[in-house]
């Protein structure tokens, strides 16, 4: 585990104990009717850290800069359902990133390209009022992982291919914690962590959202995640990736 990981797996248990003592201090009060919300978001994701198949690895260190050359395409599509003090929550992500060549080996570079889709559902518990509340979310992730590495610049211009696409499930714990600003601004803060299926994972989100006339809400903020897994694959090869995906987020809320 990377000091970075260490740092946001503490920084979230932080924000958990937070979150449940909002839940200690402060009265629940929100509205008992059923309360839809969908939301469609754009990333704008970088890709930094380590993946690979077998002896084969590269090494992605995307600057901010880096981050649109780097994007192929991105998004959230949530569906959010509250009653009272209760919510439920699913999540479909999904991104493809094919960032610059790497170095590799003897002058060699290597290619690769990215492809996730991502299923988050979990139940939240909140505490507070419907303008301040925290709340504590309990729920799974399922991820797929589509990878493909090239190994270029070998002699007589030959070129080895490495592809291959586990898929693995987490079960998550989780915070959050929501502020309306002013009549027409809120701002949202929520995170997680996951064990089980990964070595480790980790997810934050920040989001400003800005209400407009019909009730409905335009929303910008960032999310990063974090994935350390590896997997014995059947020809014996190690598929692994310990590595961050992160960047802007751009979306609109149907409320």
């Amino acid at each position: 585990m990377t000091t970075r990981s260490r740092l946001a797996i503490v920084v979230m248990a932080a924000f958990l104990i937070q979150t449940s003592f909002i839940g200690v201090a402060r009265a629940s009060e929100f509205d008992p009717d059923p309360d839809w919300k969908i939301s469609a978001y754009l990333w704008a994701t970088g890709l930094s850290g380590e993946i690979g198949i077998g002896p084969i690895v590269a090494d992605v260190d995307l600057s901010f800069s880096d981050l649109l050359s780097a994007l192929d395409i991105g998004g959230s599509a949530i569906a959010r359902r509250d009653w009272g003090a209760n919510m439920l929550v699913g999540d479909l992500s999904y991104f493809a990133l094919s960032p610059d060549d790497a170095p590799g080996p003897l002058g060699t570079t290597v290619s690769s390209n990215l492809k996730m889709p991502l299923l988050s559902a979990y139940y939240g518990r909140k505490w507070g009022t419907e303008s301040q509340y925290g709340g504590l979310l309990v729920g799974a992730r399922y991820m797929k992982m589509d990878l493909t590495l090239k190994v270029k610049g070998l002699p007589g211009d030959n070129v080895i291919t490495k592809s291959d696409s586990p898929d693995f499930t987490d079960f998550l714990l989780g915070g959050m914690y929501s502020r309306q600003l002013s009549d027409r601004w809120n701002m949202m803060l929520q995170g997680d962590v996951g064990v089980g299926g990964s070595n480790n994972s980790w997810n934050l989100q920040f989001i400003f959202q800005r209400k407009t006339k019909s009730g409905n809400m335009w929303d910008i903020g960032a999310r990063i995640m974090h994935i350390d897994f590896d997997d014995k694959l059947p020809n014996g090869e190690l598929f692994a990736i310990d590595a961050e995906m992160g960047g802007l987020m751009l979306g609109f809320t149907w409320d």
